[in-house]
């Protein structure tokens, strides 16, 4: 994926699309926030990135790990598009929680089945 393909992704999804497929794709690792902030760095042109799961399954390769994400997400909304509408449903819902309240929701989102 490259800036392109990723401004693509935006115009045609939108932001909120593109938080819940990271955030499915990682299965709650990372938090609304976290995940805007990765997709604001992506546009803005960085390609690496420190957290722990880009660096241990992607080889700190941002742009990598955003791909296989939006994959994910796209399998799942054509498999499935309501649960992927409840995804992105959600994920715009506690974006709107604090850092922690984020966090913690984020831990429980493997069990939560959204």
């Amino acid at each position: 994926m490259d800036n392109v393909e990723l401004s693509t992704i935006l115009e045609e999804k939108g932001m909120d699309w593109l938080v819940a497929a990271m955030i499915e794709g990682s299965i709650g690792y990372h938090s609304p926030k976290h995940a805007k902030i990765l997709i604001e760095r992506a546009v803005a042109g960085e390609v690496k990135d420190y957290c722990e799961r880009c660096v241990a399954c992607f080889n700190y390769d941002l742009m990598k790990m955003i791909e296989r994400d939006v994959e994910i997400f796209e399998r799942l909304e054509a498999r499935d598009p309501q649960r992927s509408e409840r995804i992105v449903s959600f994920s715009k819902q506690i974006a709107n929680l604090d850092e922690e309240g984020q966090g913690l929701v984020s831990l429980a989102y493997p069990t939560m089945g959204v």
